[in-house]
């Protein structure tokens, strides 16, 4: 089961929320410093919500970061999970249970859609086990620098 952690327990686990934000949203070096001062801000604020999957032990096996945003143009609110990171390998059944969690915190808060992006062929796979489908791909050239 998936718990959401509450604004004021962000401080007590900012060491593991960092190393599981940086490691699945691979963050570049020179980025961290603002990546991490913008996450812990929208964490403190409420603006982002953080979630955990404990063990029967209270070990931390999974980390999840979700933002709620709005469509500029048509007011839709959907929920965007901007970080997911397990320590543990875990079977689609509890990937289900999860998702159900979640998704019912998506439409108590009246969102339409759920969305993320990931370059993980993992988490695409259980994306469409869960019933997500593709929406766009997004593709990059760098030109120097960064």
């Amino acid at each position: 089961m998936i718990i959401k952690i509450l604004s004021t327990q962000i401080p007590q686990l900012w060491e593991q929320i960092k190393f599981a934000c940086v490691q699945a949203d691979e963050v570049n070096k020179e980025d961290m410093p603002s990546y991490l001062n913008e996450l812990l801000h929208a964490l403190l604020s409420d603006k982002a919500q953080c979630w955990l999957r404990l063990g029967d032990d209270r070990t931390l096996l999974l980390l999840m970061i979700t933002r709620i945003l709005v469509d500029k143009i048509t007011g839709r609110k959907s929920l965007f999970i901007q970080t997911l990171y397990s320590w543990k390998s875990v079977g689609d059944n509890e990937w289900q249970d999860d998702y159900n969690f979640v998704k019912e915190f998506a439409k108590h808060e009246q969102c339409k859609r759920i969305s993320f992006e990931s370059r993980n062929p993992r988490i695409w796979e259980l994306a469409e086990v869960l019933g997500f489908k593709e929406n766009l791909r997004s593709f990059k050239l760098s030109l120097g620098g960064v």
